[in-house]
């Protein structure tokens, strides 16, 4: 194919495949369909003469009687080959949706009786941060500060309600301001 003689050199081989396919090139050829037969002809045979693993099977092969099969070497481990196409056993990988929904449903139903089981923790410590139900006290100046609750509903003052420095207060609480400044808290006895 690239009429190079059985003891050429890498280098004449590499010159014949470079001649060639400056002439037999698609992009160059008139005919573009013959030129490309040719083409992937010229390169299959600098692909198997480039290689010295190929060229020595290919080498044996001329020497063979007609009637001895050709073998074909096992590649390199290192060996790079490309392959275009899938082999015919391909399939894709599959996603067991069966088995991930079995086990969401068992880690929904464990989240969901272990939290019928639980007991809630200690109440958070005073951060100095009201929020609606947080226990106060008040200072002298009519400041409510965030303390924590005793749990006797009777001398617990919560916080039910956060309304502007302007705002009214909902009936049955009174009005102090934020420590913080943040507007006025309206607090009532625990027991309401």
């Amino acid at each position: 194919m690239l009429g190079v003689r059985p003891d050429a050199s890498d280098q004449e081989v590499r010159d014949a495949f470079r001649r060639l396919a400056r002439q037999h090139h698609p992009d160059r050829s008139a005919a573009e369909r013959a030129g490309a037969d040719r083409m992937a002809e010229i390169n299959e045979a600098y692909r198997v003469l480039s290689e010295p693993s190929r060229r020595a099977v290919y080498d044996a092969s001329l020497r063979r009687s007609p009637a001895e099969p050709p073998t074909v070497p096992e590649p390199a481990d290192d060996a790079y080959t490309p392959s275009t196409s899938r082999p015919a056993d391909y399939q894709p990988a599959r996603i067991p949706w069966r088995m991930l929904s079995v086990v969401g449903i068992i880690a929904v139903v464990g989240i969901v009786v272990l939290a019928q089981f639980t007991e809630p923790g200690e109440p958070d410590a005073p951060d100095g941060i009201m929020r609606i139900g947080d226990c106060v006290e008040i200072e002298l100046d009519n400041d409510a500060r965030e303390i924590a609750c005793t749990g006797d509903p009777l001398i617990d003052l919560v916080v039910r309600a956060f309304v502007p420095f302007d705002g009214r207060c909902p009936g049955g609480t009174l009005a102090h301001r934020d420590r913080q400044g943040m507007g006025v808290a309206c607090v009532a006895t625990g027991e309401r």
